[in-house]
């Protein structure tokens, strides 16, 4: 899995900011295991019809779901572009003023942590622990910078391993002046 990225370009007084999320990451488990529901369908299909077609079915979406579906929120898995100056911040057609930003965080998406917590150990079933490992990993690539002004966050991109989420912070607050929080 290829990390996220992120690259700056000066525009006048301003420097533009373009951040590509990490790609997705499988659910491998629940492909597997779909894929598997189907060679059993597919075996079922011949005497028992219907048994058979559920299988292929149910697998089938399952085996799709877990290769398709994303559980990071939109904005943390879309590629963003920014504009930052010594006085404010544009994103999505919004301006965040320097003097109305309260701080810059880097924040989890899937989490909603500001800061990493340490992993419980708790026995739990193999399926489980699996759906929770899965998690995981993919929140792994799910940190993003966010403005926080007026008493609301704003994400400006997401989609980021730590690295590169701390390498925007750096050079967003030394664009807008600040110190790094």
């Amino acid at each position: 899995m290829s990390a996220s990225e992120y690259q700056k370009r000066q525009e006048g007084n301003a420097v533009v900011f373009s951040v590509v999320p990490a790609p997705q990451k499988r659910f491998m488990f629940i492909v597997i295991m779909g894929g598997l529901m189907v060679l059993l369908g597919l075996s079922f299909f011949s005497s028992a019809h219907l048994l058979g077609f559920i299988g292929i079915a149910g697998g089938g979406a399952a085996a799709w779901w877990g290769w398709t579906h994303d559980l990071r929120p939109m904005e943390y898995r879309t590629p963003s572009t920014f504009r930052v100056s010594g006085e404010s911040i544009q994103s999505n057609g919004k301006t965040f003023g320097k003097a109305d930003i309260h701080r810059l965080i880097i924040k989890n998406g899937l989490t909603d942590e500001e800061v990493g917590v340490p992993n419980l150990l708790i026995e739990t079933p193999r399926a489980q622990a699996m759906g929770m490992a899965h998690r995981a990993e993919v929140s792994r690539t799910a940190h993003g910078l966010a403005v926080e002004t007026g008493g609301r966050g704003y994400v400006l991109a997401g989609g980021m391993d730590k690295t590169t989420a701390f390498g925007l912070l750096t050079d967003v607050s030394r664009v807008l002046g600040m110190g790094i929080v």
